[in-house]
């Protein structure tokens, strides 16, 4: 769905559509919203009679010197503030209420759809730009919900009130103000055309400093490894100056309409004082009529200039509204099928690549025509030089992705008829970063069977044999593992990762070189968990390392996207030239 027009402004159509699925979005809350219309409709009643109290207390107490009247009016003004004040306040909670339950409910949303789309969609995306839908797009929402909201509705009303009743009291007077007006809305149409394009670049700039900022604090040790902070500050900076630009262009189209708003604002005043003061002199107007109508001139500019700045607001939120919408309107490329079956039980973990054709542009495959049987239980390890195939073979088995061409199967069944609980119950991956998520260790080794109690987790971290290591923690299980798994080292990660995968029960293994990166003793604590792990399993691995394909029960080596050697490593080591050249760079370290 299209939320901008070709200029970049924000169309009429667009902007109703917007609203129109904003207010599907929240139809669960629409007692409540009536309900908070209700409160500011009235305490702008309330506000509007105030003028009308003022009138009386002139012309029929101070004109004529009865001062009962005076005290009467006055109280009748008191009382008005009164139940204006009140029901402000429940309008004020009740609409920030509604706004705060829609933007949980959008959040929640955005948040599950992020993580149910494909690996394919965050490598086409800068994660800075994700993180900024939901940071700052989700809080200039939440700035519209707080103030904006609650302003554009009682400032609407409150225009809307106080012309009937400047009509009601003068006609006259209505229409000197109103010429005045028509020139104010010309103004503000000029202003809102510029602020429209103003905020869109504003809110794209926002998100490209973001992605800048996450880009540069992911890569320094690269960064000061090469010695380019100047270039990468350099490279920032022009980010920078672009969304610098952006706000300026904003803060011009501000600065020149404000003060247009105040000056006819006097222009206005000046005119009825000019004209009602005569029909006051002529006896044709009562001199509290002119007063009372004053008081409601004076309320008319002053909720037309805090709609206009509502309007930044409100163009912020647009903005932001719709790149959500946008987000959400992405579909992931891989999708579980809507007659999707389980995996038949129990799975034995049999792996076929059938004539399998695969590129990330699919005018630049990465494998072609791969032709691949893993028999259950095997231990296969994937080698290939950087670029050659290997991992995305991998992520094909994972259902990262579907191929262009052939079939992924997994016991003979093709991986897009099956459904997704039953296939990821079946294959496992194990990266080699070995993540972990901020929380317990427990949290952590059971995420994949929350379910799964601490008898269980123990059995299996002694089945390891890691479990003398979770005991000598200060905290045991209970141990915070902190964001992305930083209280632990490289190696204790990996060895929670293995753990995790082990408890998950797959039936199928990914393993993206869990040995790589390790000093000497992790690694023998790494390779004897896998031993076990691995056990009556099928396993293919993405070896970077010698050893792994020492290990592996067979070898297949993917060169140009294609498997161009298949067999043991010592009869690959006797048959296979790429394989010896693979071999002899591994031995001095090159790989």
């Amino acid at each position: 769905m299209r939320y901008m027009s070709h200029a970049g402004e924000r169309s009429g159509e667009a902007t109703i559509s917007l609203l129109r699925r904003a207010a599907a979005m929240g139809r669960h809350l629409t007692w409540p919203a009536v309900g908070a219309f209700a409160a500011s409709v009235a305490a702008t009643a309330a506000r509007l009679l105030g003028p009308l109290a003022v009138r009386g207390g002139v012309d029929e107490g101070i004109a004529r010197g009865d001062g009962g009247a005076v005290t009467r009016f006055a109280l009748v003004f008191l009382v008005l503030l009164g139940v204006q004040y009140v029901f402000g306040r429940i309008s004020r909670y009740a609409v920030a209420a509604v706004g705060e339950r829609f933007l949980l409910d959008l959040r929640r949303r955005v948040f599950a759809h992020l993580v149910g789309m494909d690996l394919g969609f965050f490598g086409r995306q800068k994660t800075g730009v994700l993180v900024g839908r939901m940071t700052s797009d989700i809080e200039s929402l939440q700035e519209f919900v707080g103030d904006g909201a609650v302003l554009a509705l009682t400032n609407l009303l409150t225009v809307g009130g106080v012309a009937v009743a400047m009509v009601v009291l003068d006609w006259r007077l209505a229409a000197v103000s109103f010429a005045v007006v028509g020139v104010l809305v010309a103004v503000s149409a000029v202003f809102q055309r510029h602020a429209a394009v103003a905020y869109r670049r504003v809110r794209e700039g926002i998100g490209r400093v973001l992605a800048g900022l996450q880009e540069g604090i992911a890569g320094v040790r690269v960064v000061q490894a090469f010695t380019h902070e100047r270039r990468q500050a350099g490279t920032f900076g022009r980010v920078n100056e672009d969304y610098f630009a952006a706000n300026m262009a904003a803060a011009r189209a501000i600065a020149w309409y404000f003060p247009a708003v105040a000056f006819l604002r006097v222009v206005a005043i000046a005119a009825v004082l000019y004209v009602g003061g005569g029909r006051v002199v002529e006896g044709k107007l009562s001199f509290g009529t002119l007063v009372g109508f004053l008081l409601y001139l004076d309320w008319f500019f002053q909720p037309i200039v805090n709609l206009a700045n509502v309007y930044n607001l409100l163009q912020s939120a647009l903005a932001a509204l719709g790149k959500l919408f946008q987000l959400l309107d992405t579909p992931p490329a891989v999708v579980e099928a809507p007659d999707a079956v389980d995996l038949p039980e129990p799975v034995a973990g049999e792996v076929a690549l059938e004539r399998v054709t695969f590129g990330y542009d699919p005018a630049r495959p990465v494998l072609v025509d791969v032709e691949l049987v893993v028999p259950p239980g095997q231990r296969l390890a994937v080698v290939g030089e950087t670029g050659s195939g290997k991992s995305t073979l991998a992520r094909l088995i994972l259902r990262a992705y579907d191929p262009q061409r052939g079939i992924v199967r997994l016991d003979g069944h093709d991986l897009r008829s099956l459904t997704d609980r039953s296939r990821v119950a079946a294959v496992s991956l194990i990266p080699q970063d070995g993540f972990l998520f901020a929380g317990s260790l427990r949290r952590n080794l059971a995420y994949a069977r929350p379910e799964a109690d601490d008898v269980e987790i123990w059995n299996v971290l002694r089945a390891m044999g890691i479990d003398g290591w979770v005991r000598s923690l200060p905290e045991g299980l209970d141990t915070e593992v902190r964001e992305r798994g930083s209280r632990f080292s490289a190696g204790e990660r990996q060895l929670v990762a293995l753990a995790r995968a082990f408890l998950a029960d797959p039936a199928v293994i990914v393993l993206d070189e869990a040995t790589s990166n390790l000093d000497p003793e992790t690694e023998v604590e790494v390779e004897g968990a896998l031993r076990v792990l691995l056990h009556d399993r099928t396993a293919i691995v993405i070896a970077h390392r010698l050893r792994s394909a020492e290990r592996a029960d067979r070898v297949v080596v993917v060169d140009g996207g294609r498997i161009v050697a298949d067999g043991t490593h010592e009869s690959l080591v006797a048959e296979d030239p790429r394989y010896r050249r693979l071999v002899e760079i591994w031995k001095r370290g090159v790989l």
